[in-house]
C-alpha cells in the first residue's frame, strides 16, 4: 500500500513539471518582424519550431529532454510549467537552505554524493536570474550550483545558460544596497554565488498529510484523491502535444510570472546605490520621435501593457516596470519612430513616463 502511495506521489510530481505551451503569447506568432528566436536557439534538443504570424509552436515531445530552458528564456511566458511546477521547484530550493544561509542546487547529472539536503532539478538552465534573486531574499546567502558534464548531457548547455543568468544578476550588484558586493565564482563543476548579507530564512509551509498509523480512513482518502488528481492532470498534459495547426492571434495583455516576482523582489532590496541602470533584460527604456503619427501599433502589440495611449490619441506613455524586453514594439512601429534607450532613471521605474505628446489640433 505504502509503495503504491509513494508511486502516486511520484506520478503527481512528474505531471506537475510538464511543460505547457501557449502559442498566443509568442511574439513571433503575433508579428512577422518579431526578433525573438530564444526558444528555438536555446533548445538543446532542437525540438521547437515556431511558425509565422497566425501559425503555431510545434514541439517534438519525443526529442524534448524536459530541461525547462524554454521556460527560462521566453520573455513572453509562452512556455510554463503546469500545475504549480514552478512554485514547487522554488519551494523545494527554499526548504534546502541551511541555517547559515547555504543552499546547494544540483542538476540530475551532478555527483550523487552531494547529500540529501541538496535541491535537485533536471537542468540548471531552467533557473532564471530572478529565481536566484528570490532565493536570496528567502534566506539563501550562499548558493552553490553543481552540474555534471554538460557536453555529455542531453540538455547540453545548462552551464552556459546559468552563466548568462549570472551576468544579468550582476547588473543588480551596482544598483541596490543588498546586492552590492555580490560575487560569482566559477569552477569546473559548478558555480558559487554569494551575497554580502543574509536575509531571514523563509520556508514554505509543508502540506499536511494524514498519519497512516493514526488515521487509516484519512490514508485511503488521501490516496484516492491523489489518484484522481493524477488522472486529471495526466489527461490535461496530453493536450499539450496536440497543438492546433493555426493560432488565433490574441492581443491580451498580461505580466509574466517571473516579471511579477522580480517586481516583488526589488521592493525588498534596500536603498539604491545608483540613480540609473543600464537597459537590458531587467530594465528598459524607450523614446518615440515627435513625428510619431499615433497609429497605435506599438501599443497594440505590447504584450504587457507597458505602452499606453490615451483615448484622445494625444499621448503615449511607457511604464518600464512592465517591460519584458521582447522588443516587439520597436518592430511593430512601421514608421520607425520608436527606439530603445541605453539607460533608465530608476526613479521612473514604476511610473507611466510620457514619451510623446501632440495637441488635439494636430490630430
Amino acid at each position: 500500500m505504502f509503495g503504491k502511495l509513494n508511486f502516486a506521489n511520484m506520478v503527481l510530481d512528474g505531471v506537475s513539471r510538464s511543460i505547457s505551451v501557449n502559442p498566443q503569447r509568442c511574439s513571433r506568432i503575433k508579428h512577422k518582424s518579431s526578433p525573438c528566436t530564444a526558444c528555438h536557439l536555446n533548445c538543446p534538443a532542437d525540438a521547437i519550431n515556431v511558425g509565422g504570424p497566425g501559425m503555431t509552436i510545434r514541439v517534438d515531445w519525443e526529442k524534448c529532454t524536459g530541461c525547462g530552458i524554454c521556460v527560462n528564456v521566453c520573455p513572453s511566458q509562452a512556455y510554463t510549467l503546469r500545475h504549480g511546477g514552478y512554485k514547487q521547484i522554488i519551494d523545494n530550493c527554499c526548504r534546502a537552505v541551511s541555517p547559515d544561509g547555504t543552499l546547494i542546487i544540483a542538476c540530475a547529472q551532478a555527483d550523487s554524493a552531494l547529500g540529501t539536503g541538496t535541491a535537485t532539478m533536471e537542468c540548471l538552465g531552467f533557473l532564471n536570474a530572478v529565481d536566484i534573486l528570490a532565493l536570496y531574499l528567502r534566506g539563501a546567502k550562499k548558493i552553490i550550483f553543481r552540474h555534471g558534464d554538460c557536453s555529455e548531457c542531453a540538455s547540453k548547455h545548462g552551464d552556459k545558460i546559468l552563466s548568462k543568468e549570472t551576468d544579468v544578476l550582476k547588473e543588480l550588484s551596482g544598483i541596490f544596497e543588498d546586492t552590492a558586493g555580490m560575487t560569482a565564482d566559477f569552477s569546473g563543476s559548478g558555480l558559487v554565488i554569494e551575497f554580502p548579507r543574509q536575509k531571514p530564512i523563509i520556508r514554505p509551509k509543508e502540506e499536511e498529510k494524514p498519519n497512516p498509523a493514526v488515521d487509516r480512513r484519512g490514508l485511503f482518502s488521501f490516496f484516492t484523491q491523489n489518484i484522481k488528481e493524477s488522472a486529471i492532470k495526466s489527461a490535461s498534459m496530453m493536450t499539450v502535444e496536440k497543438l492546433e495547426p493555426r493560432t488565433l492571434i490574441s492581443f491580451e495583455q498580461y505580466l509574466p510570472q517571473r516579471r511579477r516576482l522580480f517586481l516583488d523582489s526589488i521592493m525588498n532590496l534596500g536603498g539604491l546605490v545608483s540613480p540609473e541602470a543600464a537597459t537590458g533584460r531587467l530594465f528598459n527604456n524607450i523614446s518615440i520621435d515627435d513625428s510619431c503619427v499615433f497609429c497605435g501599433m506599438c501599443v497594440k502589440f505590447c504584450c504587457t501593457g507597458a505602452l499606453k495611449m490615451n483615448e484622445e490619441k494625444t499621448e503615449i506613455t511607457f511604464n518600464p516596470s512592465k517591460c519584458t524586453s521582447c522588443m516587439l514594439c520597436e518592430k511593430a512601429c512601421y514608421h520607425g519612430k520608436l527606439h530603445y534607450k541605453d539607460s533608465l532613471e530608476l526613479k521612473d521605474f514604476f511610473s507611466d513616463i510620457p514619451t510623446v505628446k501632440r495637441s488635439p489640433e494636430e490630430k
